[in-house]
């Protein structure tokens, strides 16, 4: 998940409060970088780490300072790696996808789709560029919410992918 984010936070102190304050810092900058990455809530992203760290044995806070590590240019180990694109890719498959039904629904209006997709767009610029910032994830998540509700779609990604495809027709 290599981003051009703004500078995560530093990485852990030598005192225990110190390195438990880094690693809660390290983890809200990985909350909203994945947010922003996948698309999804803070709690699924939270999800996306979780089911992350506990593919290569390790915790939470240790994957989230390997993400941070990673942003600053070293590189994380392949497993990691691994893990978090299969993590992500688990995330984005929407659960009508893995059961190949159809929901039938109304359409919103193209305007309120593409006003819809302007805030979600805007939002995922703003979490990109302090991953860690609440406001900017409270939006994203809003816009994300928004989005779901009017393309009918159960998981972010697929709601961002409809919308897309929507207002290009």
């Amino acid at each position: 998940m290599k981003s051009r984010a703004s500078t995560p936070p530093a990485a852990a102190g030598s005192r225990h409060d110190a390195r438990g304050a880094a690693y809660g810092a390290a983890r809200a900058w990985a909350v909203g970088m994945t947010m922003a990455t996948v698309p999804c809530s803070a709690r699924d992203a939270g999800r996306v780490l979780a089911a992350a760290a506990a593919r290569v044995e390790m915790g939470v806070a240790e994957l989230a300072a390997a993400m941070v590590a990673e942003s600053r240019g070293t590189p994380p180990p392949a497993l990691i790696g691994r893990a978090l694109s299969q993590a992500v890719q688990a995330a984005r498959t929407s659960p009508d996808a893995r059961s190949g039904r159809a929901v039938p629904g109304l359409m919103p209006s193209t305007e309120d789709a593409e006003r819809a997709l302007g805030r979600f767009f805007d939002a995922r610029l703003r979490l990109v560029a302090t991953p860690a910032d609440e406001p900017a994830r409270r939006a994203l998540e809003d816009a994300i919410y928004t989005l779901c509700v009017l393309m009918a779609e159960p998981s972010a990604h697929a709601a961002v992918v409809a919308a897309v495809q929507y207002t290009e027709t």
